[in-house]
């Protein structure tokens, strides 16, 4: 990375930061960042019943080309294990300015600009619906249709699906794809609908919406123990009926996932489906550091944290606390816990979230 690569993304990281404060967003301790991430944000709704929590984990890029597929992979398992959402925001793409309002995407990850992001997060203060409809894909930029009104407008104008194409000069699959939203209109496409349609039939995208995305290949392909004692660990898990994600270069080594649902006065245990996970290695300090800001990652994001020692240093780590969001425990204390005991011991109070 260049110098000057280096510093417009120092700028951008500056500038994205006061956006989200700006807009109400609480946002996470600046040393709380990754190789996949740069800082996690976080806001309670006001606006919905029960009260929801938004968090958005957001990568700063000055060039949106150096975002990689592997840490797309490790971004979006994050996201969707705390129940966020990623973010990409960028200067360039390919060598050119990001257009404004317009929705870039990289290995499955949505990327806007900073002047997008800050028009975006006035609109959400104030309720009024985002106004993100342009799409920029290989082969240009597409409209994001209204499909329901698309539908709806021909059939008040009386077209078929035949004699609308034959006006659009499009073949009658290519309508039919537009109206299934299998795939979207160019500008010049889109021009050319609404001169006939005469209504604006843009739908706008919401990237702070939630989405749910098949990750079985990144579970089944790239998060697998690393080192024997995850494996260790990783075996006494899968016989407990949890499963757990080793990830390359995190703050955290892995996150678990619990597919049992367990209720107590009906709320489930571990809501959120997840728990942030530390190992020890071999290197003491670095793992003091860890241990610090997994406790911080812990509070902030309302997750349980657990950290696996080896016998030794457990005996000797007088002085770390076990708190409501953090524990410590040693491989022998996982191979003794019964199957109830350890579910018991991840149920999470909600106080957080």
């Amino acid at each position: 990375m260049s110098v000057k690569t280096d510093t417009n993304r120092n700028e951008l990281l500056v500038s994205a930061k006061r956006e989200f404060q700006n807009a109400g967003y609480t946002l996470s301790d600046n040393e709380i960042s990754s190789s996949s991430f740069d800082f996690i944000a976080k806001k309670r709704s006001e606006y919905t019943t029960p009260f929801i929590t938004k968090k958005m984990i957001i990568r700063v890029l000055a060039e949106l080309d150096l975002f990689k597929i592997h840490t797309s992979q490790d971004l979006r398992l994050i996201a969707k294990l705390i129940q966020g959402n990623p973010l990409l925001i960028a200067k360039f793409a390919t060598g050119k300015r990001i257009e404004p309002s317009t929705l870039y995407t990289r290995h499955e990850v949505p990327a806007i600009s900073l002047q997008t992001l800050k028009a975006f997060l006035q609109e959400e203060t104030s309720q009024a619906r985002p106004k993100i409809t342009k799409i920029m894909r290989r082969g240009g930029v597409f409209v994001n249709l209204s499909t329901s009104r698309l539908i709806e407008r021909r059939k008040q104008l009386g077209f078929g699906i035949s004699h609308l194409a034959e006006q659009l000069g499009i073949s009658r699959q290519s309508l039919y794809k537009y109206e299934k939203g299998d795939s979207k209109p160019k500008l010049d496409s889109y021009s050319r609908l609404i001169e006939i349609m005469g209504v604006n039939l843009e739908d706008p995208v919401n990237i702070f919406e939630k989405t749910e995305e098949d990750l079985d290949f990144a579970i089944n392909k790239i998060f697998r123990p690393k080192s024997s004692r995850q494996k260790e660990i990783t075996g006494y898990l899968q016989e407990k009926g949890i499963q757990i994600l080793w990830f390359r270069k995190e703050l955290f080594d892995g996150m678990f996932v619990n597919d049992q649902k367990e209720k107590t006065n009906e709320k489930e245990i571990n809501k959120g489906m997840s728990i942030i996970t530390g190992v020890t290695s071999e290197n003491e300090e670095k793992d003091k550091d860890r241990l610090s800001l997994l406790n911080k990652l812990s509070y902030f994001l309302g997750k349980k944290g657990i950290w696996f020692e080896d016998e030794e240093t457990v005996n000797k780590s007088s002085s770390i606390k076990t708190t409501d969001f953090f524990t410590i425990l040693s491989i022998s204390d996982l191979e003794r816990m019964g199957n109830e005991e350890l579910i018991k011991f991840l149920k999470i109070s909600n106080t957080l979230h």
